[in-house]
């Protein structure tokens, strides 16, 4: 199976009937999960008689809500438990093959997921979250650049109190796929790019770019020469020699284009490291719900362009030409 040269994706007709082939553990993880939902709805029904013809008032309906409570938890686990065969087979089955022929090499570990202190490492969001989760990690080495990216939700915890009491919410730092790579030029510094109009993505994400100076002390917001980059992204740095060196023009260049053909991204370069966010409000590596065909092509799909836009980080940012060893700033 050839990689398309144009979209540089595989073809997914081989993955496709890959799919048809889990139909059988689909059906048999559904029936299951449907039995324990209706065996919840059987408990919930003869709770509320219960609850309605014997107990009666105000007792009844406490004794009701606790065991809609518990029916409801333990379906939740049943459930669950009912459809992880079929998640697993069809990652085994479907999703490695896809990642060996977009990413040969690659290993992918579901479970596993980019550190808090990662994240945190990279400088791009100025508020630590209160809720951090993140699964679906790939690794491995591009080209002789080392490459690791995964899925990462961010939130951030605001409460809001009155005489009723208190209210809490959650509110998105950060959802989507977040890269570290290599960087092929050997430098001390911070470097931190930012999509110009961060504000219609993340509100309080431009509040905080507008206090830099106090969060990040002693970066600086950068003027560059390059006007279709400077239309696009907002750099700050610790001085103007570290960015101009970091951000040469074929960088910039090609950060234009992964910007126009991918859309939003974030990027740090921090002590020889570029950390990547590049915004995505769907968890990309889960297969279709156990409620509804496993064959879905455009999810497929998905599943492949992403894939192939991580690969992009290396091959279209360029990371693998290492053209400048021992030279020194300009």
């Amino acid at each position: 199976m050839e990689l398309d040269s144009g979209s540089g994706l595989p073809s997914l007709d081989d993955f496709l009937k890959r799919t048809e082939s889990l139909e059988e553990v689909r059906l048999r993880a559904k029936a299951t999960a449907g039995r324990v939902w209706l065996q919840a709805l059987a408990f919930l029904a003869l709770a509320l008689a219960i609850s309605y013809f014997f107990i009666g008032g105000t007792a009844g309906w406490v004794v009701f809500g606790l065991a809609a409570f518990a029916a409801f938890i333990w379906a939740g686990i049943k459930s669950a438990a009912a459809i992880e065969p079929y998640r697993q087979a069809y990652k085994e089955r479907v999703l490695a093959p896809l990642v060996e022929e977009v990413l040969p090499g690659f290993e992918h570990d579901p479970a596993a997921g980019i550190s808090e202190e990662t994240y945190l490492a990279s400088r791009l969001f100025p508020s630590r979250p209160d809720r951090y989760r993140s699964e679906d990690r790939f690794s491995g080495e591009l080209e002789g650049v080392p490459l690791t990216f995964a899925e990462v939700h961010a939130q951030e915890e605001h409460e809001d109190c009155d005489d009723d009491g208190c209210d809490t919410s959650y509110t998105t730092i950060f959802k989507g796929l977040f890269a570290v790579a290599e960087f092929p030029k050997e430098f001390a510094g911070t470097v931190l790019v930012y999509p110009d109009r961060s504000e219609k993505l993340l509100g309080h994400l431009s509040r905080g770019l507008q206090q830099l100076g106090g969060r990040f002390r002693g970066l600086q917001l950068i003027k560059l020469e390059d006007p279709e980059f400077e239309r696009r992204f907002v750099v700050y740095a610790d001085d103007p020699v570290t960015a101009r060196y970091v951000l040469s023009t074929s960088l910039m260049e090609a950060l234009r284009r992964f910007r126009d053909r991918h859309g939003q991204i974030y990027a740090s370069f921090i002590d020889g490291t570029l950390y990547l966010a590049i915004p995505v409000r769907e968890d990309l590596f889960e297969p279709p719900s156990v409620w509804r065909k496993a064959v879905d092509p455009e999810r497929l799909r998905r599943y492949a362009e992403a894939l192939a836009m991580m690969r992009g980080v290396v091959t279209e940012l360029g990371l693998n030409v290492r053209i400048w060893g021992e030279r020194a700033l300009e």
